[in-house]
């Protein structure tokens, strides 16, 4: 290993959250960074509460969180250049959206894919509404700034599907491409594994969820783009012990009057966000993830690392890593009906009938062990 001692690298991410998969992913960089002896400089919002403190570590304080999201986003880019300006970084790995950098986590995806997604399922009016969006113009132009920026060394897609996508809409060659799927805590995952029956009845009994129900998994915030509507049009083709467990930050509203339309709002279960919420497979048969653009789709390896098998769409990142039929199912995200039954009915007989143990699921993951991808960044993107 090279001595990386006495080095300074600044990292950038505005925001904190003890949900997010970014925030999860710069605290492991940030930690093992520190841990290598590099000097790492933080820029991100004021009084975000980052659980990091270390002599090698500087947080700066940038921006605002306040004001409308254009706002925000306009102003941490030009507090962020200005820094970078004042400090001669080698390296500067961006995991939000900014147009200077070295190396950038592409964790977002492409936005102009992104919109052509998000536009296929909206009216006429919304779609008139994001094309007159000064918000979106602003994003995909620092998109396009920070991809064709004279320093850049790296974009770290976490899947091939992201790789196709930047590489279409904004003509990044793929030699400044890597792919590396994102990681998660496996190992240490693995004593909730074992316990996961005690876990289980903690759970149930900490927030009042039946034991007796067949529980499926619904994990991830902002429902409409993760899916919630076809997981609940899915769940009609599911025994009426089948029900929908949903955890993440969103207006159930809408969700809970598409569950009545379709006379499953008994089964429908809204508990809000949680954190380390793939706890929660311990109650679950299965975890569905069937979102319309998902670059990754974290919380079904967490599900995998948990021994369930999955449903995710094929616009979801992880569907590369999916054994289709073996450790889980693949939904076109522009499903008809009778593609929602057949995934559903599949993902029902994975449960009934599996194909592989729970424990088989779980060691088909163990590549994406934290500490094996926090090695391949690292060493292999980052080259430190």
């Amino acid at each position: 290993m090279h001595d990386t001692s006495g080095q300074q690298i600044a990292v950038v991410r505005s925001s904190y959250s003890p949900y997010g998969g970014a925030e999860t992913l710069a605290l492991s960089v940030i930690s093992e960074l520190l841990r290598r002896g590099i000097k790492v400089h933080l820029l991100t919002w004021p009084q975000q509460g980052w659980p990091l403190s270390h002599s090698n570590l500087k947080i700066v304080p940038l921006g605002s969180r306040h004001g409308n999201r254009l706002w925000r986003l306009w102003l941490f880019e030009q507090s962020v250049k200005k820094y970078l300006a004042s400090h001669g970084f080698e390296r500067i790995f961006s995991i939000d959206l900014v147009s200077e950098f070295t190396h950038m986590h592409a964790g977002g995806g492409s936005h102009q894919t992104f919109l052509r997604i998000k536009n296929e399922h909206s009216s006429a009016f919304a779609q008139l509404f994001r094309k007159a969006s000064l918000f979106h113009a602003y994003t995909i132009h620092l998109q396009k700034k920070g991809f064709s920026n004279p320093r850049l060394a790296g974009i770290h897609c976490c899947s091939r599907m992201v790789a196709e996508d930047i590489q279409r809409d904004y003509e990044v060659p793929f030699s400044k491409i890597t792919v590396i799927y994102n990681g998660m805590n496996w190992e240490r995952m693995g004593d909730a594994f074992l316990t996961r029956t005690e876990l289980a009845e903690k759970l149930s009994q900490q927030y009042g969820l039946n034991l007796d129900n067949e529980w499926v998994l619904f994990l991830g915030s902002g429902f409409f783009r993760k899916g919630l509507d076809i997981a609940i049009r899915g769940l009609r083709y599911m025994p009426e012990s089948y029900h929908l467990m949903v955890i993440g930050s969103d207006k159930p509203h809408p969700f809970r009057n598409m569950a009545s339309k379709y006379r499953v709002d008994h089964r429908v279960h809204f508990l809000g966000p949680k954190e380390r919420g793939w706890r929660f497979a311990s109650l679950c048969k299965a975890l569905v993830l069937p979102s319309r653009y998902e670059p990754f789709g974290l919380a079904a390896a967490e599900a995998q690392a948990m021994g369930l098998p999955v449903l995710v769409s094929d616009r979801t990142g992880y569907a590369e890593i999916i054994v289709d039929g073996k450790t889980g199912v693949i939904v076109p995200v522009t499903s008809t009906e009778k593609e929602v039954e057949r995934a559903f009915s599949s993902l029902l007989s994975l449960v009934e009938k599996p194909a592989m143990s729970a424990g088989q699921i779980r060691e088909s993951v163990k590549g994406l062990d934290q500490r094996i991808i926090l090695n391949k960044l690292i060493c292999e993107f980052l080259e430190l």
